[in-house]
């Protein structure tokens, strides 16, 4: 099977691999096309026009579903030379005709995945590929300098031109068919030193070098992130780490699972965000097996409601708050897939949420009706995943065969991402097949739902310590029935498993900081299980931007509680480490912090510690954008601009600041002792042996 797609000149080229080797083939007769719906008359003279426009090769009347809730009709088709032709022709027809003549579709398609979705082509080869790893620091990749670059672990020796030989000698033996680099950039001054030095020799199997897109900083649900330029080199498939959240959340062999479900080719599902991904697997059942077009730019307003009704839709998920403090024999329970059951199992999807053939208003609250007549195209994608991964999930304890074993556990991440996204997608603007009714619904069933188990665990004699949207925490009172016998009986009455998760000796809800009311934070908590494990979330050992220094000082601090619930044992801990980081005898590694920027360094107002340390990058011509992460250690916390920190590759070049780094212990504790009462001025003055006030910090 096919496992690369390239777009050369204007030239299709795709890619297989088997028992023979590497294949290329040329699609002269490929032609990128996208639909468009509108009156008859208007669809006639635009086919009259489009005949006569450069780039466009043929069109032709077919019978869709335009969208979920519409009828088949007929719409016209338009086959493009290319996909610069595709957006060309577009961008015409709606200059020329009004932008709201005509309603286009399979417009937004990125290329590969569109010649999959035409030629129904799943791009998973039948043999295995050949894989390669390619590494450059972030320090030789900003001074473009490739000595010492590591390929499959291995760091090469030498010069610029002895590690050109290297990579050309690696090149030919291995002839690999997917690249991993640790940064896009890599390839793209690998492939401008072989063109200086060593010419004749092409990174891809064809003399080609491309760049896909520029780098650019965006936006996501309040986060800045980085994406770095995409390239492109014929015939292997490139797969960027800093560009690919999925392949940091599971294995290669997981997103090969879902290139098989979604038929987006792997270099472009490496890239993809999470929704994207969704979409591909929603677009490729709608086109492929139900006859239904993918709208682009969708989005339906939402309709006008009684303010009583819109108080109600916009209330969100359940949320039970707990009282701060420490529990004991906490039980916790989790519905399996909440969300995406709920889909499935009420039924909920654009064209099945209001619909115009029933009057059932079925949906908790809010009164809107959900078809009876069709099974929603939602539940159709997501049962699968859902019941995929709960197969994948039972198998996984009885696989001996270590490739399998990867396969399984890469698929069953690959695909929880999927599902945990799904909800959130619905009520996106950017959703293909999303709708601000349906996330409204599914929050209203999650609400009913979760009521329904608090009042069964009350009813059986148990009360409700906590509970967020799919998961909940109770205590013994006067039980009448054993707790996995309730939360069967939950998962009868609303048809959707609860799953016993955790048994806790005791369990403690961190109190919100800066808070005079007794109030918890949601997400964070910590606690021990009746196994003896460890359970945290949400606190400074779960946080990426904290020092494991930090991290591992503050388990072992939760251990010490654990001994006899005293903040005397935590004191202890922090003093010990106190005493450490005054003695210098913490290695320098351990307390390197990382931060993700958010704006360029000059657009920065206020000197904080992370401006330091883009300045020390920008004095080492690193350039970090706005999105992408710095790390570093803070060396003297009172000095000004390049000597408050050190970058993580200059750490051995100087110390630490103990103050510092003993304030960060302190903050560390206090989410460990203040679930009993002790905050933070009461531990400085407990280590340190005097009365002192919160100290003022600088903006971190």
């Amino acid at each position: 099977m096919v496992f690369k797609i390239d777009f050369i000149d204007g030239k299709t080229v795709s890619w297989k691999k088997g028992e023979t080797g590497i294949e290329a083939e040329r699609h002269s007769s490929y032609y990128p096309r996208f639909y468009i719906e509108g009156s008859k008359s208007k669809l006639h003279r635009s086919r009259s026009w489009l005949t006569r426009q450069d780039g466009v090769v043929a069109t032709k009347f077919e019978s869709w579903k335009p969208t979920l809730k519409q009828p088949e009709k007929q719409v016209l088709r338009v086959d493009c030379s290319t996909e610069d032709a595709l957006s060309t022709a577009v961008n015409r027809l709606k200059k020329g005709f009004g932008r709201s003549t005509f309603r286009f579709y399979n417009v937004g398609f990125s290329p590969q995945f569109r010649f999959c979705l035409q030629r129904n082509k799943c791009p998973v080869p039948e043999t295995e590929l050949e894989n390669l790893e390619i590494e450059l620091s972030r320090k030789k990749l900003s001074n473009r300098n490739i000595s010492g670059i590591r390929v499959d672990n291995q760091r090469l020796q030498g010069g610029e031109k002895q590690v050109l030989e290297e990579i050309r000698s690696i090149w030919r033996q291995k002839d690999p068919d997917l690249v991993i680099a640790s940064n896009g950039q890599v390839l793209s001054i690998l492939n401008n030193k072989i063109q200086e030095h060593q010419p004749g020799f092409s990174l891809g199997r064809m003399e080609k070098f491309q760049q896909l897109a520029g780098g650019n900083t965006v936006s996501s649900y309040g986060k800045r992130q980085h994406k770095s330029a995409r390239f492109n080199i014929p015939g292997r498939i490139i797969i960027d780490r800093s560009n690919s959240f999925m392949l940091g959340e599971t294995t290669l062999e997981g997103l090969w699972d879902l290139v098989e479900r979604s038929y987006r080719p792997m270099q472009e599902l490496a890239w993809g965000s999470i929704g994207r991904l969704l979409t591909s697997i929603e677009v490729r059942k709608a086109y492929l097996e139900e006859g239904t077009l993918t709208p682009w730019k969708n989005w339906g307003g939402e309709k006008p409601k009684k303010a009583s009704t819109m108080h109600k839709a916009d209330r969100g998920g359940f949320i039970f708050s707990p009282d701060p403090g420490v529990y004991r024999d906490v039980y916790e329970a989790d519905f399996a897939s909440l969300f995406p059951n709920i889909m499935v199992e009420k039924n909920i999807s654009p064209e099945t949420v209001c619909c115009n053939c029933c009057n059932n208003s079925r949906t908790p609250e809010l009164g809107y009706s959900i078809c009876e007549e069709k099974d929603g195209f939602i539940g159709k994608v997501l049962q699968p995943l859902i019941e995929h991964r709960q197969q994948m999930k039972e198998e996984l304890g009885n696989i001996e065969d270590e490739s399998r074993r990867r396969y399984v556990e890469g698929s069953i991440d690959a695909i929880k991402w999927i599902l945990v996204s799904c909800f959130g997608y619905m009520g996106h603007s950017h959703a293909s097949y999303g709708a601000i009714r349906c996330h409204q619904a599914i929050q209203a069933f999650d609400r009913d739902i979760m009521l329904k188990a608090k009042e069964s665990f009350e009813e059986s004699g148990y009360s409700v310590t906590h509970g967020i949207i799919d998961s909940i925490w109770v205590q013994e009172d006067n039980p009448t029935e054993e707790f996995e016998e309730v939360c069967r009986q939950v998962s009868d009455n609303v048809g959707i498993e609860l799953e016993p998760e955790y048994r806790f000796e005791w369990c403690a809800f961190v109190p919100r900081k800066s808070s005079r009311a007794d109030i918890s934070t949601l997400n964070r908590y910590f606690g021990k299980k009746k196994n003896g494990e460890l359970k945290t979330a949400g606190v400074e050992a779960e946080q990426d931007s904290v020092s494991n220094f930090i991290k591992d000082a503050q388990i072992e601090m939760i251990e010490a509680l654990d001994k006899e619930m005293s903040t005397d044992d935590v004191i202890e801990v922090v003093k010990k480490h106190v005493t450490k980081l005054e003695s210098n005898d913490v290695p320098v590694d351990s307390l390197v912090k990382t931060k993700k920027t958010s704006k360029n360094l000059e657009d920065y107002k206020v000197e904080n510690r992370t401006v330091s340390a883009l300045r020390r990058a920008k004095k080492h011509n690193i350039d970090v954008r706005p999105g992408e992460e710095v790390k570093f250690v803070v060396k003297n916390d009172s000095a000004k601009l390049l000597d408050r920190t050190r970058l993580e590759f200059e750490s051995s070049e100087g110390g630490y600041d103990p103050n510092y780094y003993s304030d960060m212990l302190i903050r560390a504790a206090e989410s460990v002792t203040s679930p009993l009462g002790v905050e933070e001025d009461e531990i400085r003055s407990r280590v340190f042996g005097r009365d002192t006030k919160l100290t003022q910090y600088r903006q971190m």
